[in-house]
């Protein structure tokens, strides 16, 4: 079977075969010559894209809850919400590089917008009335938890 049939038919496979054939390019071993230099160059390039989408997700899922906590008159579901910044933060914290953190620093205004329309959405049914400061900003730092943790 051709390589790229592998590639389009079962792509799980076809990683599993190229790895294998980088190993052994690597080991100066036979079979390095069946490693698909450009697509596993493309692939590669793809999961660096792949971790700044989640770290970006992540972000805009913390701020959006933070918007929330900021807006709500109502005890519950506050709780909810800052247990699941603990658990988006930790999943932020397990993608983010040096590199992704100044990705995702330079995109924060535009990510904090994106999270405010998703909060004013949701408090336009659920707490109708209520006061919405879209203008309020966090850095990254606070989003992390690191310094002046605003779940605090």
């Amino acid at each position: 079977m051709p390589p790229d049939d592998l590639y389009d038919r079962d792509f799980f496979l076809w990683t599993q075969a190229q790895a294998e054939a980088l190993r052994a390019a690597g080991q100066g071993k036979r079979g390095s010559n069946s490693v698909e230099w450009e697509r596993v160059a493309e692939e590669v390039e793809d999961l660096g894209k792949s971790d700044l989408r989640e770290a970006r997700s992540y972000t805009a899922l913390i701020i959006e809850h933070l918007f929330k906590l900021a807006w709500s008159r109502r005890a519950e579901p506050r709780g909810g919400w800052q247990a699941e910044i603990v658990r988006f933060r930790g999943a932020l914290e397990d993608v983010l590089t040096a590199s992704l953190r100044r990705e995702v620093e330079a995109d924060l205004e535009r990510l904090h917008l994106r999270a405010a329309k998703a909060a004013v959405k949701a408090f336009e049914s659920d707490e109708p009335g209520v006061s919405m400061d879209a203008s309020l900003r966090w850095t990254l730092a606070e989003l992390l938890g690191e310094e002046n943790d605003p779940i605090d």
